[in-house]
């Protein structure tokens, strides 16, 4: 004990600290337990030594953390691949059936939602919608235990399994949320793993999670930056942003390694010239943010605008609930000759790159289609919905206003609509630029996001992802309390 003294005293030569033994304990308290060893198994330990044992120690730690990061998007890209060839698939199989037996639809969308239903609440309770309020909803967080509760193994496999089975029942939904959730659940297991836990870690592992799960839904690692900044980050410094920069960009890379530089809408090379064709641009943009408000307003507090019975129905019998919004679903594709099924990514590429134009009716259906599909509470996204939502109102204003380009109305209504639903038009801007892979139009875009998510504010005061996630906060929160108590 006297030797350690001894050493601890050697410090009062630079004059650190004052040479009483309690006080150089307590100031070598504040270090950690590696750094504090090191420097008194040195003969004649100095300020100096001190520092350059803290940096290494630090060093050490950030190499751990990015090599955890590194891991962890690898891990989330390659999900997200076998994810979206599953998703294909079990599109191609409901598509297969239904164009040639329409009316098959009445059996399997019904049936599908119901049964999807059921198992989602019975043994993937947590997995329902979108997954990035949930991964929002984690953030916010504050109890040990509650953010591995939501973002567990078990609820992103759930996730994985029963949105494939949505798209294999025509849901109207996306893969792009899910991604997200899973890519934090990889990201906080791995972390939880390899690395000493804390708040700030945590809040960490689940931005950079979800710039990784937006990289490899869009294949756009830009717009996963910038949906996290926007969207879900609060104070983020240097530090952290680079490590969210790191989990995208390599998420990207792992996609553009297995899958090559694939736009998400292919390659849709557009101009408008300045005129009065920006009047009809603000007109489209409006009306799209509108259309993306009172969607945000119905799905954050659905039983405001239903109907009572229906509200009943909801409460009391979710199954049958979710069998009612299928019959609902059926008749809206039957009315679309099946376009308005799974995310209608189909369609919306179509008139982006100018091979097909949807009809004039295809963005109300789409609205109604995605609506029915989230209110049964299956789980799946909203994002590549509303994107094909936006298309179809630009679609409208191309039917009315003959000669304006097509792909320009469906990137501006793109913007606008989900500007509208998110209230993110940073976001909006970015993620339709790079989706379409056309600069031209960032002017035209980055105003009609502005204008939609202006509008929106008029039907809908709150970003309908934030608000879901204090839906779902309020929902789980006695489960939560019970699974951080075990």
């Amino acid at each position: 004990m006297e030797k350690r003294t001894k050493k601890l005293l050697l410090i009062w030569d630079c004059g650190v600290a004052a040479p009483e033994a309690q006080r150089n304990q307590k100031f070598f308290a504040r270090f950690p337990d590696q750094v504090r060893d090191k420097f008194l198994q040195k003969s004649a330990p100095s300020l100096f030594d001190l520092l350059a044992e803290t940096l290494a120690f630090a060093g050490m730690l950030a190499a751990r953390r990015n090599l955890v990061f590194i891991l962890a998007s690898v891990i989330t890209g390659l999900i997200a691949i076998l994810f979206g060839l599953g998703v294909t698939c079990a599109s191609a199989v409901f598509g297969f059936v239904t164009t040639r037996l329409p009316w098959a639809a009445f059996l399997i969308c019904p049936g599908g939602l119901a049964g999807i239903a059921y198992l989602t609440r019975t043994y993937f309770p947590g997995a329902q919608g979108s997954g990035i309020p949930q991964a929002i909803a984690a953030l916010k967080m504050e109890a040990p235990g509650a953010v591995d509760f939501v973002l567990s193994p078990r609820i992103a496999l759930g996730k994985f399994l029963l949105t494939m089975a949505g798209f294999a029942v025509g849901a109207s939904i996306g893969k792009e949320g899910p991604t997200v959730q899973i890519g934090c659940t990889v990201m906080n297991f791995l972390g939880r793993i390899g690395l000493a836990r804390s708040r700030a870690l945590e809040r960490l592992l689940i931005m950079a999670g979800a710039a990784a799960g937006i990289t490899c839904a869009f294949n756009a690692p830009i717009a996963g930056v910038i949906f996290v900044i926007e969207e879900m980050a609060q104070g983020v410094d240097g530090a952290m942003l680079r490590s969210i920069i790191l989990a995208a960009f390599v998420s990207g890379i792992t996609l553009f390694g297995v899958l090559g530089y694939q736009p998400y809408f292919g390659f849709s090379p557009q101009q408008v010239a300045f005129g009065a064709e920006w009047l009809v641009i603000a007109l489209c943009a409006a009306v799209a943010g509108l259309a993306g408000g009172c969607f945000a307003r119905v799905i954050v507090a659905p039983a405001r605008v239903m109907p009572r019975v229906v509200n009943r129905l909801a409460l009391r019998r979710p199954v049958w609930f979710a069998a009612f919004c299928g019959v609902l679903l059926a008749i809206l594709g039957v009315a679309s000759h099946g376009q308005v099924y799974g995310s209608s990514s189909v369609e919306a590429r179509a008139a982006l790159l100018g091979t097909g134009l949807p009809p004039l009716d295809f963005g109300p259906l789409k609205w109604a289609a995605t609506m029915v599909s989230y209110l049964s509470g299956i789980p799946g996204g909203i994002f590549a919905p509303s994107l094909a939502v936006g298309v179809g109102v630009g679609v409208m204003f191309a039917h009315f206003f003959y000669g304006l380009p097509v792909a320009a109305l469906a990137m501006v209504g793109m913007a606008g609509y989900f500007a509208g639903v998110v209230q993110s038009p940073l976001t909006a801007t970015v993620i339709v630029i790079e989706m379409t892979a056309d600069p031209a139009m960032t002017v035209p875009v980055g105003l009609a996001a502005l204008i939609g998510a202006v509008v929106s504010r008029l039907v809908c005061k709150e970003p309908a992802y934030h608000a879901m996630a204090a839906n779902f906060l309020r929902a789980v929160a006695g489960s939560v309390a019970e699974a951080t108590r075990e």
